[in-house]
């Protein structure tokens, strides 16, 4: 059995260690030529984020048994074509009892919104300039913003514990008919939208989710608001929040994820990373929001034991 690993920089040495009783086990970084090239004689493969698993690359796995993605969200999956090909996928999707003790992306969701609200990154830069002026870099206690957690689910209840810590007044909106007796619950996303100060997206990505936020819906958002979003960036109408940026009606931005993140060539066209580089009010980061030791290895271990239970 061949196995390949497309990013193994710091993956959990001891599941390393397993993996290699089971079959070969070939070790990337691989370019896109390079991982046309190996999946061909690949049974199991195990990847993160960096490569997309489009038709191109599945055309070519002609041994492919396994995908394996510690990860919850699958679009960098071509699921489809996965399917014809009776390739299965194990994933984080829906293991939401593993998935409540993983607080990295809430961790990085409430960084994000600290950055953002303080100043921080903006400030760091004056500071390396040479300058001192403290005054520019007025800001605000969170405690005054009233936050919408959009997406009630394992991320989206760890940020209303995080809410309550900081004593944030908090509201969530999910799709869910059963959360709808939740106290906190809004009934419908306008009569959300309005009544908050810093909306929080933490949504799966799916056909129903795609540009949840909207140029239609994103205008009842307050004027002076702020959106962070960890979750995917196809779940925002991207032109749209660039247009508010620019007009001055949202206060500011900060994501972790972009949409083609993927893609070098779309990436470098994307709305708000071109945004960016002129107002000092919007934080990206390259989808780092799991990305600490304790949780990748936590998550490889985990989807390692899933894939080993599934073959035996």
């Amino acid at each position: 059995m061949n196995i390949l690993i497309t990013e193994p920089l710091d993956f959990n040495p001891e599941q390393i260690t397993v993996l290699e009783k089971f079959g070969t086990l070939h070790k990337g970084p691989f370019s896109r030529m390079g991982l046309l090239a190996v999946i061909k004689t690949t049974n199991v493969l195990i990847i993160r984020l960096g490569h997309k698993i489009d038709k191109e690359l599945l055309d070519q796995a002609y041994k492919l048994e396994y995908i394996l993605t510690p990860t919850t969200g699958l679009n960098h999956i071509d699921i489809y074509e996965a399917g014809k090909r009776n390739i299965k996928i194990i994933s984080l999707k829906g293991e939401t009892d593993f998935l409540e003790t993983i607080p990295s992306t809430a961790e990085h969701s409430l960084a994000l919104m600290l950055s953002l609200i303080r100043k921080i990154p903006a400030a760091n830069k004056h500071v390396l300039k040479g300058e001192w002026e403290r005054d520019k870099f007025k800001s605000h206690n969170l405690k005054s913003f009233k936050l919408g957690i959009l997406g009630y689910g394992r991320v989206g209840k760890q940020m209303a514990e995080y809410a309550e810590v900081f004593k944030m007044p908090w509201i969530f909106y999910d799709i869910d008919p059963q959360l709808r007796s939740h106290q906190r619950s809004e009934e419908d996303l306008i009569s959300f939208l309005k009544k908050v100060d810093i909306l929080t997206i933490h949504i799966p990505l799916n056909q129903e989710t795609t540009n949840f936020i909207n140029a239609s819906n994103i205008k009842f958002l307050k004027e002076g608001s702020y959106i962070i979003n960890t979750s995917r960036g196809e779940v925002i109408e991207e032109e749209a929040v660039k247009d508010l940026l620019e007009n001055g009606y949202l206060a500011g931005i900060a994501i972790d994820v972009l949409v083609s993140e993927i893609d070098e060539n779309k990436r470098k066209n994307n709305p708000l990373l071109k945004l960016a580089r002129e107002l000092d009010n919007i934080i990206i980061t390259p989808h780092i929001a799991g990305a600490t030791y304790e949780s990748m290895w936590l998550t490889e271990e985990f989807i390692i034991k899933k894939w080993i239970t599934a073959i035996s």
